[in-house]
Formats: structure tokens, sequence, C-alpha cells
């Protein structure tokens, strides 16, 4: 993708570790999903400023979730506000800084408001202090951090509460809690990677004190949209546009299921889909894991050994995992395994998800599989994760086009050789991804009706497969938005996909009663050249459903006639067509042709049972009409007894039974059969 703006060293500078070195004008251009928490912060803290209420936040989140984006965007709409120049106050801690006492805490305070005021705080008035006891000390700090204020509003803003709150230990929260009753002058905006016993817990002194906010991933969408917003602050309109195609859309999704919904994740990756260079994406890449290993090694030592085990097997998994493959692979039981688990959680380090009855389980931050990943890599080979990057983002023909460019490096070439590799050996990791985001979204029945006709559609056309999960989640609108891109694109899609595509308009249309607009589309799919037979009969036997919907029974046979006379038309469609084309006889009232066809539709080798079972009911209705009950009987006795035939054509045929048994008067009979319909538990 060629990009619109004027050159490279013109992008935007986001920093992907320390948002606050960013312009916070540029913050606000990209923000996503987070819009109402900070107006509502503003808000909150306004009041603290101009009221004696005084508000404490409070914002949980695992690292990368874009808490010192909030908080900068926090300071940033505080100080627009000019009616809170002379009553507030700002202290932002350095996060790096450690407390183990209140003094250390109220002279890092101090030390804070020096460099943003440094007219009203100066660092002279805090040298006589040092000659001081401790106890003396943070009496004195205390009384001049006080008087200095006057009688403004102090904001003090805590970054990793959890750690200072730790630094502090009980009796040092203990006084700081004092402190802030004491003199309410203060409101704290913290945030904190997860919610600790110093805050959760009953006995705390800090429990119940702050209004927390527990920050959420992104969705697949508000990726997009933050993708889109930094593309849109880099003037690249061509890459919005990419990103708001069914093909953007489809990249994303399956990119979203390798970053977790990390926000941090996603800001360096706005750096690399919009790049000519492959070296832009590699190296800004390995410099980012480089700094950021350290931290989760030392994270993962932190724990015990066996929920270390646990962890670091997760982080090697390409998917969501199972409890038993988890005990399996650690020679554990499961009841241990689960325990584990449950406090990994608890703890910030998994996330799990429930597939029917069975949690699976994967590391809840992305980054942590990926700095394991470098630990283990003796070999300093290609990061997994990466590779995976360029198989999600980059098709098989765009893979090999930029590892035959000379300009590529030896680097770069060995992630691209790696990409492809990949590719052949294990598939289309995009489609793929895409299949499994879908899966998970959707309940079990959803994933019984719609999981193989998405997984079908993402080996044929991804962009199809999307359609398809819009529609399977219910949302419509999108799924035809999708599919008239597909049927618009005059170069790209083979006709095998646009008939796909066609047709799958037809499907929605037709479930919303757009009769005649799915027999258009319909009508499209069968004017494309080289439509393969089993497409055709499908799209004459939709057609022919919509004109019997719409009361045009002449056209429906007429269709269903040109399926039965194809050859090698697959078994499925024409037993369709032949119990299509018997029903609509039947609305005619032409009884004896809709016996011919459905008596031609049970006569079928291999045909499904479900349209076995739907010829012999109807077959079973059409002698009803010509009062040969025994007949009708007899039909409706086939098809409850026909092996797998599906529930409601059973309980059809039970209710239609019994009807012709209350006609000749064997009410014995006929209860026995409306009893039988009542405990199928499917209405007729």
């Amino acid at each position: 993708m060629q990009s619109t703006r004027p050159a490279m060293n013109d992008r935007a500078f986001l920093s992907v570790f320390t948002p606050s070195r960013t312009p916070p004008q540029d913050l606000e251009a990209i923000t996503v999903q987070r819009q109402a928490l900070i107006t509502d912060a503003v808000e909150r803290v306004r009041e603290s400023a101009t009221t004696g209420n005084k508000h404490h936040l409070l914002f949980v989140g695992p690292r990368g979730t874009g808490k010192t984006h909030l908080v900068t965007l926090l300071v940033y709409r505080l100080g627009q506000d000019r009616a809170l120049d002379d009553r507030l106050r700002v202290a932002w801690l350095n996060e790096d800084e450690t407390s183990t006492s209140l003094l250390e805490l109220l002279r890092r305070i101090y030390d804070a408001l020096v460099k943003r005021y440094p007219d009203e705080f100066t660092a002279a008035a805090l040298d006589p202090l040092f000659d001081l006891t401790p106890d003396a000390a943070e009496g004195a700090l205390a009384q001049l951090l006080l008087e200095t204020l006057q009688d403004r509003t102090l904001l003090v803003l805590v970054e990793n509460l959890d750690a200072l709150f730790a630094g502090l230990g009980q009796a040092g929260q203990q006084k700081l809690r004092a402190f802030i009753q004491e003199h309410p002058v203060l409101s704290l905006a913290a945030t904190a990677q997860r919610l600790v016993d110093d805050i959760a817990k009953r006995q705390s002194a800090f429990f119940g004190f702050f209004q927390t906010e527990h920050l959420k991933t992104l969705s697949v969408e508000q990726a997009r949209e933050l993708l889109q917003n930094i593309a849109l602050l880099n003037h690249q309109s061509d890459v919005v546009a990419f990103l708001d195609s069914a093909t953007g859309r489809s990249r994303i999704r399956a990119l979203h299921h390798l970053s977790g919904g990390n926000h941090r994740i996603y800001i360096v990756l706005s750096q690399f889909i919009t790049r000519d260079s492959i070296q832009s994406l590699v190296d800004p890449f390995a410099k980012m894991v480089d700094e950021m290993t350290p931290y989760y090694q030392e994270r993962i030592r932190w724990l015990p050994a066996q929920q270390r085990k646990i962890v670091e097997l997760l982080c090697t998994q390409d998917r969501p995992t199972a409890v038993k493959q988890i005990a399996r692979r650690l020679f554990a039981s499961q009841q241990t395994v689960s325990s584990q688990l449950k406090d990994l959680r608890d703890k910030g380090y998994v996330q799990a998800a429930q597939r029917g009855r069975e949690s699976l389980y994967e590391i809840a931050e992305p980054m942590m599989r990926i700095c394991v990943e470098v630990k283990e890599n003796q070999n300093h080979g290609p990061l997994r994760v990466l590779v995976d990057f360029l198989r999600v983002w980059y098709d098989g023909p765009e893979l090999n086009a930029r590892l035959s460019d000379c300009k590529t490096d030896r680097m770069a070439r060995t992630y691209l050789a790696s990409a492809i590799e990949a590719n052949q050996i294990k598939g289309n990791l995009r489609g793929q991804l895409l299949v499994d985001g879908f899966k998970a979204e959707l309940d079990e029945a959803g994933r019984k009706q719609w999981g193989p006709l998405i997984e079908s559609y993402a080996e044929e056309c991804e962009e199809l497969a999307l359609a398809c999960g819009y529609l399977a989640k219910g949302e419509d609108a999108e799924a035809l938005r999708i599919v008239d891109e597909i049927v618009g694109d005059e170069s790209g899609p083979s006709a095998r996909v646009k008939a796909s595509a066609w047709e799958f308009a037809a499907i929605i249309n037709s479930s919303k009663g757009e009769f005649i607009r799915a027999i258009r589309q319909l009508d499209a799919l069968l004017a494309l050249p080289a439509v393969p037979i089993e497409g055709v009969s499908s799209a004459l036997n939709r057609r022919g459903r919509a004109y019997n919907r719409l009361g045009d029974f002449d056209k429906a046979i007429a269709d269903y006639s040109t399926t039965i006379a194809l050859s090698q038309v697959p078994v499925e469609q024409l037993a369709q067509a032949l119990v299509n084309r018997g029903l609509s006889y039947g609305q005619l009232g032409k009884y004896d042709e809709a016996i011919a066809d459905f008596s031609a539709a049970t006569d079928l080798a291999q045909a499904p049972a479900e349209w076995l079972a739907w010829a012999l009911v109807n077959r079973g209705v059409a002698y009803g009409k010509l009062r040969e009950t025994d007949k009708a009987i007899a039909d409706y006795g086939a098809a409850i007894a026909l092996p797998q035939a599906p529930a409601n054509q059973v309980a059809a045929a039970l209710f239609n039974r019994g009807a012709r048994y209350g006609l000749i008067g064997d009410v014995d009979k006929e209860a026995a059969d409306y009893s039988a319909t009542i405990d199928l538990g499917t209405v007729h």
C-alpha cells in the first residue's frame, strides 16, 4: 500500500511504551473505546477541584491496555479547562520510583509539583527538612505541602498503584489513608495491573476507597477503528479505505487473535501495515521484544513452580488449550491444574473461554508469550508471532514478491522465507483464525449451524467467510455490505466466488422476506459463466422457493424442472427439486403430479434423510387430499420409522397421522400420536 503522507519521517510519533511522550492532541485523535470513561474521569476530578466532594479513581488493566494513554488525556483535558487554573494542582509521580513510607511518598509528590509548578513549589524549600528526624520531616513536609497548595485541590497521579502499596506496607497505607482523611485536599487517580489484596480485601486500609474501572481489551471493530485513526493521523487515506474493505476487515479479525485485543500491540503493528519496506517491520518489533522481555521473564519468576510451568506451556500454544491437555503435558492431575489455573486467572496471567462444557485457557497478555519464546529461542531463529503476523497480513503472492525484492535485507528475508514455509506446512493461518474467532463468538447452536459453512467459505474466499460470520451473529447489514463489495469487484474474485457471494446475498434477503431482491441476485448468479453444476442447481432451487413464496407457482415449477433435467446434479439438490416441485404442484391442486415427484424423491439412492422424510410426509398429505387414507397413514408411518429423520418432520408425521386416525374414528391411535407429538417437544 502506498502512503499519501509526504515522507516517512512525517509520520506522527506514537510512543509505544510511554504515551505521555506523544503529543496529547495525537492521543486524542487515535483514542477509541475510552471516550466516555475519560469524560467521566474529567468530570469527577473537576468536581473534586471545585467542591468538597473528593473522588478517587482507579483504572485496572494488564500492561498494554492503554492505562498511561488514559491518564495522559485526563491531565491534558484538565489542563485545557481554564476554570481549573487556580483550583487544581497536578502531581504526576514517576512510576519507577519506590516509596517505603509516607514521608518518601510526600517527597515524591512535592518533587513532581516542583517540576510542573516551579514558581510555586521550590526545591530549596525542602533543604531544611533533611536535617530533621523522619517523623519531624514528615510533619514539616506535610505542612509545607498544604501551605503551598493554599485552598487548591491536589490531584496525585499514581501509576502501578499495586507497587506503591507493596512498598508502603500495611502501616504506610494506614498512614496515607489517615492523611487523606485529615486533609481533604487530595484526589487520587491511579492505575494498576490487577486488583491486589491491598485494595480488594475488606480489612485493607483502602477497601472501598476507589471508584474502580476495569479496562477492557479492544474488540475487533475497536481495533480496526484504532488503526484507521492512526492512518488518518498520518494522512493515509488509502489505508483508511483498505481497513474498511472486506479484505481489510478480514485481516484485522484474524490479526486480533494474535494480539489479544492489546492496545500496545496494535500501536506497534500500525507502523508495519502501512510500510513498503519489510525491514521497517522487523526492526521495531525486535526492539519492542528486547525491551519487554526482562519484565515478563521476571513476572514469570515470581510465580510458584507449578504455576510457572503452566504459564510457560501456555506461552508455547498457538490456540486456547483445554485443562486436560495442560494436565497431560505436565504429567499432573486435572484437579491440580484447574486449581492453579484459577489462581493464575485471579492474578491476571491467564484468561479462559468457554467452548461448550469445556474451559479453554490462554495467556492473558500476548507479549508474555512472545518474551518466553525469546528466552527459549537459543538459535536466534525467527520469532513465531512475527512470522504469524506476516502470514496473516500478506497472502502468498505478496510474501513471494517481497522475498524476491533485491532491497530486502537478510533478516527480513529470513522472516519471509519462514512465513512462506509455514504456509506450505500449516495452511492458511488467516482463514483458520477467522473461523476460530467466529466460533468463539457464537454459542453452541450457532457453531453447529454456521461453523461448517464459515469453514467452507474460508477455504474459498475469506471475505465470504467474514460475511457469513456476521450473518451468524445477526449483523445482516454488515454481511450484505461485504457481499456487495465482493460481487462489485470486477477483477478480483473468480466466477465461483462471485456465484457463492450472489447465493449468499439471496439467502440473507430471503430470510428477511425480500424475495424479489433475492430472485434478482440469483438471476445474476445464473448469468455468470462457468458456474459449477452444483452452484447452478442450488441457485435454481433457491429461486424456485422464492417464486413459490411469492405465489408464482408456474415459475417455481419451471426452475425445479430445469434442475431435475440437469445432468450430474448432486443427489441432495435433485431431492430438493423433486420435493419442492411436488409442493408447488400441491399448491395448484395437482396432487397426482405431486405424488409422482414425492415418489421419485423416495426412490433416490443416497438421498439425505431430511428430504426423504419430507417426501414421505408430503406424499401422505397429497394422499389425504385424494382421500386415500390408508396410503397416507402408511407414508406417515414410514417417515416416523425413518432412521435419522429430523425431529420436526417426525412430529409433522405423527400429528398428521393422528388427524387421519381421527377422521376414521380410531380415537385411541389418534390420542397416542398426539401424545407422541407432544413428547417430542416440537410444535407442528
